[in-house]
């Protein structure tokens, strides 16, 4: 009988709740700040690490997880008797997890052979975008589907999940050294905001729109672009320190305009707000699948 355990990282930024009700483990993402090292999800919340970017002149240094980490979470579940474990992680161009989780599963079946299957699955996305679909599996799991039909699952939602990411401040980005000075200087002077869309493992500026209140606007014309069948989903309404107001609207015209069946807000973690800055709002769902 298979016995299957689940884990991810915690940029998955998946509700504690959710953690404890489905038996999820969260391998913690290390950030450092100061000469003080913290554990994303264990040590800092979310709303606590907005706050500090928003008084730091420094910005956090975030570190992967280390193959020691995942081999220690491997020998666990195997200890318990867990036939299979299935990992869903943060999206591997942009963070070496997934490598170290490879190194690790390499290490374990050296010590004990093939008495446990370990899947590790790059997500090629972030935040509560792959953490949702997470959730999903330990739901599967629960109700009794098998290890092979949960990861088909996982990986058939991941080939279909995308979003827009929408940034209202520029001065985070020029602070991390993702823009010029000069870029954000004219981009402030503009009022520019700009629409990354986070698609098969990239994040890629798409458009730029002028002032605050246009980003909301700007968003639903991206998501009503290329999502499928709203009606039937569950859109994720990812934010960061934005005004309750902005999150309100974009709720509202994501339910009324596009027609998505409800809205499942969830705050940004530390990992992506380190890169975004703390002012970021972003859409989540699921349009057409890639090869």
């Amino acid at each position: 009988m298979e016995k299957i355990h689940i884990l991810t990282d915690s940029s998955a930024d998946i509700p504690q709740a959710q953690v404890d009700a489905y038996g999820i483990e969260v391998v913690p993402i290390t950030l450092t700040h100061e000469g003080r090292a913290f554990r994303e999800y264990y040590d800092i919340t979310a709303e606590e690490y907005w706050k500090l970017l928003q008084t730091s002149r420094e910005v956090p240094v975030t570190s992967m997880v280390s193959p020691a980490q995942f081999l220690d979470s491997y020998r666990r579940a195997y200890e318990r008797g867990c036939t299979h474990v299935l990992g869903v992680l943060i999206n591997g161009k942009g963070s070496g997890t997934c490598q170290a989780a490879c190194l690790a599963r390499s290490m374990f079946e050296e010590e004990y052979g093939s008495g446990m299957r370990i899947e590790i699955i790059d997500s090629a996305t972030y935040t509560y975008i792959y953490g949702h679909i997470v959730v999903l599996a330990a739901r599967l799991r629960d109700q009794g589907d098998s290890f092979e039909a949960i990861a088909g699952v996982v990986r058939s939602r991941l080939k279909r999940v995308e979003a827009y990411l929408g940034v209202y401040s520029l001065a985070h980005l020029k602070r991390s050294g993702r823009i010029s000075g000069g870029a954000a200087f004219v981009g402030e002077a503009l009022g520019l905001k700009p629409i990354s869309h986070v698609y098969d493992g990239a994040v890629t500026v798409c458009d730029k729109v002028r002032g605050e209140k246009a980003l909301v606007s700007g968003l639903i014309k991206k998501v009503s672009g290329r999502v499928q069948q709203p009606e039937k989903q569950t859109v994720l309404l990812l934010y960061g320190d934005v005004p309750a107001e902005r999150i309100d609207e974009l709720e509202k015209r994501l339910l009324t305009e596009i027609g998505f069946k409800q809205v499942c807000r969830s705050p940004i973690g530390p990992s992506v707000i380190t890169n975004t800055g703390p002012q970021a709002l972003a859409v989540a769902f699921y349009g057409q699948a890639r090869n």
